[in-house]
């Protein structure tokens, strides 16, 4: 239920736990610190839950209407959002586990069995079939001891269903956990090998296996190898264990609270914590039934195995509820439904045509389909590699000397990788500043072109196929990320970070001009405040790739003749072709494409000249026209394309008219 429900991220940025390990509390990798994890939610959850009562008994304090009760007010919540119904099904879970945990804890087997009871409907509806199949069966034979085994009975009521390894309270275990002790210390390092492949053997482990077991611990009590701690507290008492946990739930509270509060919610959607993504409107609607869903389940299986023993082990149907998860069509399943669909289509028109008499010819000539799969697939054009038509204009050469560097800061940030952990402040101090002061130093102006990223986006479907990633807060002492590539993927991270290191830039005492953005702001160095930029700000542009010529047409307007801009982006290479750099009163204008020893410095200058007003256009055509572009890729298979394009002219002429 938890999956991209942004509970891990939460625990994250709580610095509950590492990513890692947060993904791992999903399928319960480690049982001891899922459980961990578990008590430090629901106790963040409570406090959250009785944060917004509070609220609502202070407006109800004052008027007439009489404030309805704590269980009235959440049955009357849970009807009105859905938001609010899931946590709290989460928090009513979690605490059904952590019941039966003190149940083996302290050896309450009217505890355990009323918890056990509480757990199976849980298990039908979240899909977990194997113990939805086996437990209803367990409880029945707890039940019912009494009657059948009154001894056994008396002894389980007197605590020994579990196994009281030490005076320790609140310590006991499950008999399998004891087992599988035990079993550690039969196998020692060695382990056991092939044991279960032979039969008496297997039985000769099991008959002595708990009694080796206990000489072992008798011996090391003896002896001294192993004391023993002598006390009556359980090992999470201590103040420092308690303080440890009491820290998590407030980090973990704050964290909630700021993301949104769930249980505040008053919209009928139900939301990711983090990301704020809103599920489908089936699965709005099925959260209020989920529980009972599961327990009408449990009833029809109990029911049904009590006239029937043989409906035992039948299949038992799936819900399949997965709350956050965007279900996915198979690839190949869509492309068979959709050739199925295009056949139909077909053989319906071709026979019609033939009633008909009409022109064959004239009819293949049209698309059958609503989308053309010469240039797109399923509705989405296609996408070619753009940097293919770098390649036929890179050149090595020396880096040339100009007057202006025009930087995009994306690919800065994307280049500058924090190489050790450090906080972000560190990282902005020790690794981008640096950077920016040698530019200062070496050019007389220096613009760093921040990218604006918006969720409404044309770019949001490309960004989307780079994958996603957890959301993490960017402040001066917060650590950075370990996987840098990772967090960049999320594009709220990039927005905090790019502002964070705009106002670090903002503050620098820089050689020369330094110029930075900061969404459709500009910001000068501190160093140099009188710096006119009246004409950059406020702007709009979301892409670094435009923004850039205007801060160049800006940089041209202030007198400057030379211009170097560091990007790796074909779109600024193919725009600066198309951009009337002369016109500006710019007379050379470089591009440092690629990063480290690959780095190409590409004179525009030469290159407009070279090409002509008709290759340029053209040139310029092929990279923003999608469909141009793949068709082009698909005829150079083993070639360039912009070779192509040049053998094939007459497909540049109308790209240029």
């Amino acid at each position: 239920m938890l999956a991209d429900s942004g509970w891990t991220s939460a625990l994250v940025e709580a610095d509950v736990a590492s990513s890692g390990t947060a993904d791992s509390f999903l399928s319960a990798t480690n049982v001891t610190k899922t459980r961990q994890a578990h008590q430090v939610t629901a106790c963040s959850l409570f406090q959250l839950l009785k944060k917004v009562y509070s609220s609502y008994l202070a407006e109800h304090s004052d008027g007439d209407e009489e404030a309805s009760s704590f269980v009235e007010w959440c049955d009357s919540r849970k009807k009105e959002s859905p938001q609010f119904a899931f946590w709290f099904s989460i928090l009513n879970m979690e605490l059904s586990v952590l019941t039966l945990v003190r149940a083996f804890r302290e050896g309450n087997f009217n505890l355990y069995r009323e918890s056990l009871s509480e757990l199976i409907p849980y298990l039908f509806a979240n899909d977990s079939v194997n113990y939805a199949r086996w437990l209803p069966i367990h409880l029945r034979d707890m039940i019912s001891l009494e009657k059948q085994h009154p001894k056994v009975a008396r002894e389980f009521h007197n605590g020994n269903f579990v196994v009281h390894k030490t005076d320790n309270k609140f310590s006991a275990m499950a008999i399998d956990q004891v087992h599988e002790q035990n079993n550690a210390v039969m196998k020692g390092d060695g382990g056991a090998v092939r044991l279960t492949e032979d039969p008496s053997a297997l039985r000769r482990w099991m008959v002595a296996g708990p009694e080796i077991s206990k000489f072992v611990a008798d011996y090391e009590a003896v002896s001294g190898s192993k004391e023993a701690k002598k006390g009556s507290h359980h090992h999470e008492q201590s103040p420092t264990a308690q303080k440890a946990f009491f820290e998590k739930v407030q980090r973990l509270t704050s964290v909630i609270e700021e993301m949104g509060n769930p249980f505040s919610e008053e919209s009928t959607d139900v939301l990711s914590l983090y990301t704020k993504d809103i599920t489908d409107l089936t699965a709005a609607l099925l959260v209020a039934s989920h529980l009972e869903k599961g327990k009408e389940q449990f009833q029809i299986f109990m029911d049904k195995f009590k006239t029937d023993s043989q409906h035992f082990y039948q299949p038992i149907k799936r819900n399949n509820k997965g709350f956050f998860k965007t279900s996915t069509d198979s690839t190949e399943k869509s492309e068979a439904q959709l050739l199925k669909r295009d056949c139909q289509l077909f053989s319906s028109l071709f026979i019609s045509c033939q009633s008909r008499g009409c022109d064959l010819p004239e009819f293949f000539k049209h698309e059958n389909q609503s989308f053309p799969p010469s240039l797109s697939k399923r509705g989405k054009l296609h996408v070619a590699t753009k940097s293919d038509l770098v390649d036929v204009l890179q050149t090595k050469g020396e880096l040339p000397e100009t007057d202006v560097l025009i930087a995009d800061g994306a690919f800065l940030v994307n280049t500058v990788t924090p190489r050790t952990p450090k906080t972000f402040e560190e990282y902005a101090r020790q690794d981008i500043l640096p950077k920016v002061q040698y530019y200062s130093s070496n050019y007389k102006r220096t613009d760093i072109i921040f990218y604006v990223y918006h969720e409404p986006s044309l770019k949001s479907e490309a960004r989307s196929k780079r994958g996603k990633s957890i959301r993490r807060r960017v402040t001066a002492m917060r650590k950075t990320p370990t996987n840098w590539k990772s967090f960049l993927r999320n594009n709220a991270n990039k927005t905090e970070l790019l502002n964070f290191l705009a106002d670090e830039v903002g503050k620098m005492l820089t050689t020369n001009e330094v110029i930075v953005t900061q969404e459709e702001n500009s910001l000068p160095s501190s160093s140099h405040p009188d710096t006119k930029i009246d004409e950059l700000a406020p702007c709009t542009h979301e892409e670094a790739d435009t923004r850039i010529f205007l801060h160049a047409w800006n940089a041209a307007k202030d007198g400057h003749k030379s211009l170097m801009i560091e990007a790796n982006d074909t779109g600024i290479v193919v725009i600066s072709l198309m951009s009337s750099f002369s016109a500006m009163g710019m007379e050379k204008m470089w591009i440092a494409y690629g990063k480290g020893e690959h780095t190409r410095w590409i004179p525009i200058h030469n290159l407009a000249s070279s090409l002509g007003p008709e290759k340029t256009k053209g040139y310029y055509s092929s990279m923003y026209f999608p469909g141009v572009m793949w068709y082009l890729d698909s005829m150079a298979k083993g070639k360039k394309a912009w070779q192509t394009c040049l053998g094939y002219i007459c497909e540049t002429q109308p790209l240029s008219s």
